[in-house]
């Protein structure tokens, strides 16, 4: 009788509300911001300590850069969703590692080390890893080399000067656009018409930038904050990490 008519029981609510949709998301970002800065012969590399989930604090302390082998100048900075990011630093550890105990311990030197953490992130493409990487480190001849990636793997092998990534690099790129590439400065008594010319920074300075950064994003955004993660990387001083305060509200 009721074949095709509404039947006469009460109306379900569990279809008030039209098409149900279940779905699972592997990735969530976990916040925080990582700072890439080549000088001549020296890398600063730089991320807070924060892991967040949404509005919630994980860790206070939570480290975003890595020194890939102990007596290696590679230094890797992750930031993203947290367990793809240590997942990527323990593998490229575990590559520097292999790399030397097959090579008569030879260091991995810095494009291959670029290379393979291409070929890491490309190989994932079809299920990424959420994470954004900067790498660092010295060539043959005592020079910093920087590359940035995002979470498939796209990256210049010419390197580059700066990079950031993370919560805060929309508020952190344009500040280095123009402390460190001197993007819209000019020539004092040029009257704006001769651009300021690109040159190396001393290290002091680019350390003081760093944390000029991460302070004024901390003011700014929810999702950095804590403590400051310095790693610096010299080819007269070797390697050095230091870690600072920054607000924790």
């Amino acid at each position: 009788m009721f074949l095709f008519a509404t039947p006469p029981y009460a109306h379900n609510s569990h279809t008030a509300s039209g098409i149900r949709k279940h779905a699972f998301n592997p990735y969530t970002d976990n916040g925080g911001s990582i700072i890439g800065i080549a000088g001549d012969d020296f890398l600063i590399m730089a991320g807070d300590t924060r892991h967040t989930s949404g509005y919630n604090i994980n860790s206070r302390m939570e480290k975003k850069v890595f020194r890939l082998g102990e007596e290696s100048s590679l230094v890797l900075a992750t930031v993203g969703f947290g367990a793809d990011a240590k997942s990527i630093a323990d593998t490229m550890r575990r590559a520097v590692d292999d790399f030397k105990f097959q090579h008569n311990l030879k260091d991995m030197t810095v494009s291959a080390a670029a290379q393979y953490l291409f070929t890491v992130l490309y190989g994932n493409r079809f299920f990424p890893k959420y994470a954004y990487c900067i790498l660092g480190g010295l060539d043959k001849d005592g020079k910093a080399r920087l590359y940035s990636y995002d979470p498939i793997g796209s990256y210049s092998k010419e390197g580059e000067r700066r990079a950031a990534a993370g919560a805060a690099s929309s508020l952190i790129v344009p500040f280095l656009d123009n402390q460190v590439e001197f993007k819209n400065q000019y020539v004092p008594g040029t009257l704006g018409m001769e651009e300021r010319p690109v040159e190396y920074l001393p290290k002091e300075k680019v350390e003081k930038l760093v944390k000029d950064a991460f302070t004024s994003a901390t003011e700014r955004h929810i999702e950095v904050g804590d403590g400051l993660q310095i790693v610096i990387v010299s080819a007269t001083d070797g390697f050095r990490e230091e870690i600072i305060d920054l607000k924790r509200d």
